[in-house]
């Protein structure tokens, strides 16, 4: 077995399956809204947390292989156990051990300042609802892998391993969410949405609570477990204050970046890292942080882009599905072309939902650099494949289109210089 191609295919498999139920479950969600009246969804703030899942798929696949190369080497030099894969025990055994292993890396990308700047992303969003789920740090990977190495000395072979992963972190997708409330004797076994909205809430009696992903038993044996007593407050202290899926990854960092640049000792430079989650150098104490505002975090953009924003939107994520169905098997540069895209995508949405007066010039750039792309990939480095590249390129000239009718609009060029 290859432990660089089979292994990350595991993981881009489990993320392809489980994104039309995640598509589902949304639906639904917004539909019972529309039929309840009660509304947990704004389009800014959904639209940056799915684009958030857009950068994690991009670089799950490298920075997976921080975990899966240490993993295959321990297990085929160092495991203590051999395991049938049929077995029942392996896999109920196996599903628990990761759980558990889950609530440690968990709650220790809570604790440590670094730590958290790469899981800090996913408790960003003020709002809470499925598509917070999706809205994760683009480098936790590159953080949280050594928790699961005492796994592979269990004897879990590594195809097991990414399988029981995958279904752990799918179990985790339903439970955010306002709209499902106690659920009885569950409450003692699993981590429910009741359970899960503590763990997003910034009222001082919820922070740092309810670390697990499937069992709630590991924090009633920690002493990390609160039930949701009173209205739940979601975000994070402080807060990104922004849209952008890229700059919202660095929030916390850039903080700390800033106070290791200001102190004047050389000891706390270096510490101020790996200390526990909040602490800073005793002479940077005076400058302050962002505070968490009454309101939500909402900026201004004219209503006359929704539209354009939401088909935007809809055909980065359509790029996101050709990304993870070509990365296995295209040739190496394909798929790192199609990233390239995305990730203008991903800033330029963001800077429209800010309101931002540098969109035109970037969005107007961006689509003219991809209908470019799109037909010499079409006509030159694909030629059997012409017919992708020449819709590509149609879909960007229309939208060039939309965009100029959009900008001929007095009111939407008012509203875009606020």
């Amino acid at each position: 077995m290859s432990i660089t191609s089979k292994p990350v295919g595991v993981v881009m498999s489990v993320a392809v399956l489980a994104f039309p139920l995640y598509i589902l479950l949304m639906l639904l969600e917004l539909a019972y809204e529309r039929h309840s009246g009660r509304h947990t969804y704004r389009l800014a703030d959904a639209a940056t947390s799915i684009n958030t899942a857009v950068l994690r798929v991009l670089l799950e696949g490298p920075l997976r292989l921080l975990l899966i190369l240490p993993y295959a080497w321990l297990y085929e030099h160092a495991r203590l156990f051999d395991w049938p894969t049929a077995s029942v025990g392996l896999w109920l055994g196996g599903f628990i051990a990761v759980d558990f292993c889950f609530y440690w890396a968990h709650r220790s990308l809570h604790r440590y300042n670094l730590l958290w700047g790469a899981h800090q992303p996913h408790h960003s969003s003020e709002d809470f609802n499925l598509s917070t789920a999706l809205r994760k740090g683009a480098f936790q990977t590159a953080f949280d892998w050594p928790f699961y190495l005492p796994l592979a000395l269990l004897g879990v072979p590594l195809p097991v391993f990414l399988v029981l992963l995958g279904i752990q972190l799918v179990y985790q997708f339903w439970i955010h969410t306002q709209h499902v409330g106690r659920l009885g004797w569950l409450e003692r076994l699993l981590i429910t949405p009741s359970l899960h909205r503590v763990h997003h809430g910034q009222n001082d009696c919820y922070i740092d609570k309810n670390h697990g992903g499937v069992f709630i038993l590991w924090d009633k044996l920690f002493g990390t477990y609160a039930e949701e007593r009173e209205p739940v407050r979601y975000g994070v202290t402080t807060p990104v204050n922004t849209f952008d899926p890229i700059r919202l990854q660095f929030s916390w960092w850039r903080l700390l970046w800033a106070d290791a640049r200001a102190t004047a000792s050389w000891w706390d430079k270096l510490r101020l890292w790996w200390m526990p989650t909040g602490w800073r150098p005793a002479d940077v104490q005076g400058r302050p942080w962002p505070k968490m505002a009454a309101e939500k975090f909402e900026r201004a953009y004219p209503a006359a882009l929704k539209g354009y924003a939401l088909v935007q939107f809809l055909a980065i994520n359509a790029l996101a599905l050709a990304f993870l169905a070509s990365v296995s098997r295209a040739a190496l540069w394909q798929p790192w072309l199609l990233a390239a895209l995305i990730l203008l995508g991903c800033v330029s949405l963001g800077l429209l939902f800010e309101g931002k007066r540098g969109l035109w010039r970037l969005e107007v750039a961006r689509l003219a650099l991809m209908a470019g792309l799109a037909l010499g990939w079409g006509l030159w480095l694909v030629p059997q494949q012409w017919w992708l590249g020449l819709t590509l390129a149609g879909f960007c000239a229309l939208s060039l289109l939309w965009l100029v009718w959009l900008a001929a609009r007095p009111q939407v060029v008012q509203a875009a210089r606020l």
